[in-house]
């Protein structure tokens, strides 16, 4: 019970802070309804909160809001994959890539849409698209690797995960 005491250490639990942000938020909407960032926020904190459908319908308002930001496109795929809904991720990703052709995160989140869908072959191509962007992105030799694994492809999964280590100071 040291710890009760200590400056550092909040008694908030992490779901009562995203419920904080969330009321927060909402009261931000409700005196601005076109502010298209605390939707985005929202969509975020419920996307934590694991409210997929709420985080879905915020993003889908912000981007109603603000149709040329691709990081909202990504975030609602997030959401829309968290829900089961590959094709509609897919088709989230693919828009925020053609808003900025140099988002790798978005190409790592393409790539795991399509795993799911069993689509392991050209998921690589879109794990090799992160990695050219950004050559010490972990999660894209990560998940690579699982697909190839997928592919019975086993030295060069084996290989990304030895990366994988490397990248990440293991």
């Amino acid at each position: 019970m040291h710890w009760v005491h200590d400056a550092n250490l909040s008694m908030m639990s992490d779901a009562d802070y995203i419920v904080q942000i969330i009321h927060h938020l909402t009261t931000q909407i409700h005196a601005n309804a076109t502010d298209k960032r605390a939707y985005f926020l929202r969509g975020n904190a419920y996307l934590d909160q694991r409210s997929f459908q709420l985080a879905v319908a915020d993003y889908s308002r912000a981007i109603e809001l603000d149709p040329q930001d691709p990081v909202v496109y990504n975030n609602r795929g997030v959401a829309y994959r968290s829900c089961a809904q590959a094709e509609r991720a897919i088709a989230d990703y693919r828009h925020a890539l053609a808003l900025d052709e140099t988002y790798r995160d978005a190409y790592n989140n393409l790539g795991l849409a399509l795993s799911d869908l069993g689509e392991f072959a050209e998921a690589v191509r879109y794990y090799n698209q992160a990695i050219a962007i950004d050559s010490t992105y972990w999660y894209a030799y990560n998940h690579r690797g699982m697909a190839l694994w997928a592919l019975g492809r086993k030295e060069e999964a084996l290989r990304d995960y030895e990366k994988v280590k490397e990248l990440m100071g293991s």
